[in-house]
């Protein structure tokens, strides 16, 4: 079977009908037509504000205009976790890439100590919303303003760190409710008053591994080990 492609409508779009014309984003329009190259009568998959999918057909490429033949059912909900990254730039964006891709619920930037540079949130949530329609998500993980390490260590964190550890991330999460709030930390990893921080809170901190991960590795295996955990209770 061909690859069917996923569009989000407009968040404002909440009301789709089967049989009456909805209409894609400009920039969705253009990569339908341009990069595609998808022509009148294909089918491709929308997603409305509501996070509801339907198969629709393209009747006008060009305007990006598309008409519902069918609602699919339900789709997964995200996963409840929150990822925090004190990482910006390139290797930051490709972190955010991956997590979309696993199916949490939000990302936002983590302003540590070690933090070199400002995130650029408005391109996180472009890349966000590319990765979810590739992804086949029913809605697009949200992209949330930055975060102060201090405000940040609040039931259901965890801290990531390659430096040392106070517990093992099986009984961490034996022990939080949810949703759970990963830190991840920059390059040099989180300072020693930072994770003295953690621990005067109560937050749980974690290591995996016997290697150094790179943080934008961290936070994919990290998100992927409490996803997959998260899945089995």
């Amino acid at each position: 079977m061909a690859h069917v492609f996923r569009f989000f409508l407009p968040a404002t779009t909440a009301g789709v009908t089967v049989g009456e014309t909805a209409y894609l984003e400009s920039g969705d329009a253009t990569r339908l037509r341009k990069v595609l190259r998808l022509e009148v009568g294909e089918v491709v998959e929308i997603v409305d504000g509501r996070g509801r999918v339907f198969l629709a057909e393209l009747v006008n490429a060009r305007g990006g205009e598309v008409v519902p033949v069918q609602e699919l059912p339900a789709q997964p909900s995200l996963v409840p976790v929150r990822v925090l990254l004190a990482q910006s730039g390139p290797r930051a964006d490709d972190a955010v890439e991956k997590l979309v891709e696993l199916g949490v619920a939000e990302i936002a930037p983590l302003l540590a100590a070690g933090r070199r540079r400002e995130a650029r949130t408005d391109r996180w949530q472009r890349i966000a919303a590319g990765a979810a329609a590739q992804a086949k998500l029913s809605r697009i993980p949200a992209i949330l303003e930055p975060v102060a390490y201090v405000d940040a260590l609040a039931p259901g964190a965890i801290v990531c760190s390659h430096e040392q550890d106070d517990t093992s991330l099986a009984d961490a999460l034996a022990s939080l409710s949810l949703p759970i709030t990963l830190l991840i930390g920059p390059e040099a990893g989180f300072s020693e008053e930072e994770l003295v921080a953690a621990q005067q809170a109560g937050v749980p901190i974690v290591r995996f591994g016997q290697t150094v991960l790179r943080t934008e590795t961290a936070a994919v295996v990290l998100a992927a080990l409490v996803s997959d955990r998260l899945s089995s209770l």
